[in-house]
């Protein structure tokens, strides 16, 4: 969900979901950062507002969200609720152990895409995403999963099954941060929309951009696969908002939900 308009405390969120939040006149040029994440900034209605991500796993009940500034800070009161994700069992082939050079693989892979986090791209980004793809959902952010049965971390994406060479659009405009193809994510693009908005494209049979390329919303960047650890061909998105993985539907059109003014 995203949420907008003046934020109401009274106005139950949940994990996942995004704010955007107005600024006053005094805080239009300023900078503000969330537990030392600079946090996104768009355009709205031709004024400029925060776009802020619920963090998973955030406490029950009211929370006080502090975003600072050079200079001040600025306390937003939101209304967390307690949401069911639900959860899925995934059954996988049984692990073989790791290599040294498999585990040195990815060492390294996960540091490239920190840094890759860290590529800055000054523009405002349109929120208003499109579907990446299409095919049959099957799975969605926040569900608990299980591997043969063994708890593992929480999704943070949205799954879409779909034919192997199944086209995959971009949902916004941006610019390319980070391609490969690497053990876990398989072929993946990330997709930084601008201000650290990020979309992570994994599992992907073709990649159709480079590093560095700036595309439009609607841009053909690859096509549906089954590379790196996946069951099947699917695509799995990812969306990264302030370092924190947030619900992909949130920025779909007609997903959006307004608070009172």
């Amino acid at each position: 969900m995203l949420a907008f308009g003046n934020v109401d405390a009274s106005q139950q969120l949940y994990s996942g979901d995004v704010v955007l939040i107005p600024l006053e006149d005094t805080e239009i040029n300023q900078q503000f950062f969330y537990k030392n994440s600079l946090i996104t900034t768009v355009i709205e209605n031709k004024k400029p507002h925060l776009l802020f991500g619920i963090p998973y796993g955030s406490s029950f009940g009211t929370n006080s969200f502090v975003f600072i500034t050079k200079t001040y800070k600025k306390i937003i009161e939101l209304n967390i609720g307690q949401k069911e994700f639900g959860s899925q069992n995934i059954k996988i082939n049984k692990y073989k152990k790791k290599s040294k050079e498999e585990l040195d693989r990815i060492y390294s892979e996960k540091k490239e895409i920190i840094q890759a986090k860290k590529v800055k791209y000054k523009n405002y980004p349109d929120i208003n995403f499109m579907m990446p793809v299409e095919g049959i959902v099957t799975g969605v952010y926040g569900t608990q999963r299980y591997y043969n049965g063994k708890k593992g971390n929480y999704h943070n994406g949205h799954d879409i099954a779909a034919d192997t060479g199944t086209p995959i659009y971009s949902p916004s405009s941006g610019k390319v941060i980070l391609i490969g193809d690497y053990y876990y994510n398989g072929k993946f693009v990330m997709i930084n929309h601008g201000n650290s908005l990020i979309s992570i494209f994994l599992h992907m049979n073709d990649i159709h951009v480079s590093r560095g390329t700036v595309v439009e919303k609607g841009d053909l960047i690859g096509t549906v696969g089954n590379t790196g650890l996946s069951t099947g061909p699917h695509l799995h998105w990812s969306v990264l908002l302030n370092n924190a993985y947030v619900d992909p539907l949130g920025l779909v059109n007609n997903s959006k939900v307004k608070l009172d003014n």
